[in-house]
């Protein structure tokens, strides 16, 4: 385990929009937590800037450059991410050399089809 220059310790519950965020940090570990799937994706819709149509930039190729961007730089800082929907971890940033994504996740997107909007 990496040593961190700062300690973090947290535990809050940030409002985006109408969905409740649970974000809970200690040493260099911080679970982000969203209530389910369908919030998910209206935090990351709204907080994310759309994809500019140039080069592989947009869609899930987009996607995964920008999550390998940033877990490079959470890797650099020692700090680990967890991305949970419903308590069950999606994706795990600062792990590795790339993001750890589960099969919750893809089984959650899958099902995202399915549903009404």
């Amino acid at each position: 385990m990496t040593t961190l220059p700062f300690e973090i310790s947290a535990q809050l519950v940030l409002t985006v929009l109408e969905d409740k965020v649970l974000v809970v940090a200690e040493e260099n570990y911080v679970i982000v937590n969203f209530t389910d799937h369908a919030a998910l994706e209206r935090v990351m819709r709204n907080l994310l800037p759309p994809s500019a149509g140039k080069g592989g930039g947009g869609g899930i190729a987009g996607s995964l450059d920008k999550a390998k961007e940033v877990n490079q730089k959470l890797l650099e800082a020692g700090l680990v991410v967890d991305v949970r929907v419903n308590n069950k971890t999606y994706v795990e940033l600062g792990t590795g050399a790339s993001p750890r994504i589960t099969a919750n996740a893809v089984f959650g997107k899958v099902g995202s089809w399915f549903k009404k909007s």
